[in-house]
């Protein structure tokens, strides 16, 4: 199989380190749908590298929301290396506005806690889809908008005249306007960095249950079943299984659907893996296999696939790296390896039960393509790896410079992770 090979050019250790935050809402707990359980269900699905702003029905007003997002949108919260997701789930409709700003003379909106109805057709206190785009235009994360409503895939979840919000059924009519005025600026923000994935058509009204709502219940199927799939297949999959409203993407994002997988946004459950057999061969393979995969090791943004010349980050997540040696390498074969790179100044950062992290930055994918198997060592001891880190070292390398790495590391105490990372 085709290896990867990557080149040093500088170890370096930032401070700043790209953030994962969530934001999400609800506004219709109890009742036909539930999305109190959406809310549940979108922090599984999203995991536990995310900072998590939630609000439910009594906190989701729209002057609330709005002003999370200002400060989300504040110069210096995010940078375009972050991920921002915004979640909603709950009602919404759509305001008749005369004239041709929309193509089916409609305005979306979303529904919040604070929902008022005068005269059974004068509504305000929500959220217009012109204003929505407007607060995402100010946050400069990557933008994930996912919103389980009717109405949904030009907005961002409305409720239609039959709905069972206890807010509709003080505002009967169904051809409803706004009694509130909308800022000029709104619909002249552009935004960009963005994905919209909406539960509904634009004229179409997305169903509830008494576990939550259909789509995002159908979501979690998907993710669980297929794993790490692109969105646009995400999108497939999801349409397939539900016939009574079409989810889709919106035609309007930035982000490209077919180059964004969901292992990049949600967390995918991993496939058990068969435990290795026994080693039978004194070879460095049936060493590093079945020793305990202590370290935890990742990419920066847990990207595993990476196009020839693009720069990868390896972080190794572990105990005590002080007065350690800590090496990474490339196997190739049962006792070969190509030494990627060595000793990366390392930080004290608590995450995934590990006391530290340390980073080998700037490596480079390059020929040949393929998938590689890379490992992090953590040593008492430091090790005779060679200097060339161009090179494989061989066994014609240890007949004139001393002992194996097997040898070496044989009956040792070390502590190792390994992670798979392919270039194309």
């Amino acid at each position: 199989m085709k290896k990867i090979a990557f080149i040093l050019l500088l170890l370096w250790v930032s401070p700043i380190w790209a953030k994962y935050v969530a934001f999400l809402t609800e506004t219709a707990s109890g009742g036909a749908i539930n999305s109190e359980k959406d809310i549940v269900t979108m922090k599984r699905l999203l995991g536990d590298k995310y900072e998590f702003i939630i609000f439910n029905q009594d906190q989701a007003t729209s002057v609330n929301i709005r002003n999370k997002f200002k400060e989300l949108g504040k110069k210096g919260y995010f940078t375009k290396d972050d991920t921002f997701v915004f979640f909603y789930s709950g009602h919404g409709d759509r305001f008749h506005i005369g004239d041709n700003e929309e193509a089916d003379h409609r305005d979306d909106f979303l529904v919040t806690s604070d929902f008022k109805c005068q005269d059974k057709i004068k509504i305000k206190n929500v959220l217009v889809d012109d204003e929505l785009n407007y607060l995402y235009s100010k946050i400069k994360a990557r933008k994930i908008i996912i919103i389980d409503a009717c109405h949904s895939s030009t907005m961002d979840k409305s409720v239609t005249k039959n709905s069972q919000s206890k807010q509709f059924k003080r505002c009967g009519d169904s051809f409803i306007i706004r009694d509130f005025e909308l800022n000029p600026k709104f619909s002249k923000a552009k935004t960009t960095n963005i994905l919209h994935f909406g539960a509904a058509d634009e004229k179409e009204s997305a169903l509830g249950s008494p576990n939550g709502g259909v789509f995002t219940l159908t979501l979690e199927k998907v993710i669980k079943e297929k794993g790490n799939i692109t969105f646009a297949k995400l999108e497939e999959e999801v349409q397939n299984r539900i016939k009574e409203f079409t989810p889709s993407i919106s035609k309007h994002s930035s982000i490209k659907k077919d180059k964004l997988y969901t292992k990049d946004i949600f967390t995918i459950a991993q496939t058990p893996q068969p435990k290795p057999p026994i080693p039978n061969s004194n070879n460095l393979k049936s060493l590093l296999e079945n020793k305990s995969k202590s370290i935890k090791v990742v990419t920066h943004k847990n990207k595993k696939e990476y196009a020839l010349g693009r720069p990868i980050k390896i972080k190794g997540y572990l105990n005590k790296s002080s007065n350690k040696f800590i090496y990474l390498l490339e196997l190739k074969g049962n006792n070969d390896y190509k030494l990627i790179a060595s000793q990366p100044k390392c930080v004290k950062y608590s995450q995934y039960n590990h006391s530290h992290m340390c980073q080998f930055a700037n490596l480079k994918a390059t020929m040949p393509t393929g998938t590689s198997d890379i490992y992090m060592l953590k040593t008492t001891n430091p090790l005779n790896l060679g200097n060339n880190k161009d090179s494989i070292i061989t066994g014609d390398f240890f007949d004139n410079a001393g002992i194996s790495l097997f040898e070496q590391l044989k009956g040792k105490p070390f502590e190792i992770g390994k992670i798979e990372i392919e270039t194309y």
